[in-house]
């Protein structure tokens, strides 16, 4: 079922629903915007952003599962957004928080965490360089999220692995 629904996220997600998050929309009471972030990939390239995050979460599911998997991209998405953008709103970049916050690389951020976990090397390998690769598109106010989004995957897939 859970493998079924992450179909599902990644078929709508490629489709383009373009509902991004923005810190000033969230602190404002628009919660919900968190959610539908996700299903939203920043251009030029959506599409192969999709494409990259769906076939990396199809060897984080067989790595650690779906509800592992789930769980890591939930927390990483959401977690690492407020975290963002309470920085922002703590260090005054208004500008950055009216920015549109596109959440598929966070989705991605959180599914390469969780693979650091693994004990195979090719799970940890493709979380390691993965995770090296988002760096050059982590030098912003919204960007500090992949890093965050890495982070929190991890800790979630850690924190489900010793249950």
């Amino acid at each position: 079922m859970l493998v079924a629904l992450a179909g599902g996220y990644f078929a709508v997600a490629a489709v383009g629903v373009v509902a991004p998050a923005t810190a000033e929309a969230v602190a404002h009471g628009r919660v919900w915007l968190l959610l539908t972030s996700a299903l939203a990939a920043q251009p030029p390239l959506p599409l192969a952003q999709v494409g990259l995050t769906a076939a990396v979460a199809a060897l984080a599911i067989r790595r650690v599962g779906a509800g592992a998997w789930w769980r890591a991209a939930l927390v990483g998405h959401v977690g690492s957004a407020l975290v963002a953008y309470a920085l922002m709103l703590l260090a005054g970049a208004e500008a950055a928080t009216r920015e549109p916050d596109y959440g598929v690389s966070c989705v991605l951020g959180a599914t390469l965490g969780a693979l650091m976990t693994t004990h195979d090397r090719l799970g940890r390998a493709v979380g390691v360089v993965g995770a090296v690769a988002l760096l050059p598109v982590s030098l912003s106010w919204l960007g500090i999220e992949h890093p965050l989004a890495v982070v929190l995957g991890a800790l979630s897939a850690r924190a489900a692995a010793t249950r």
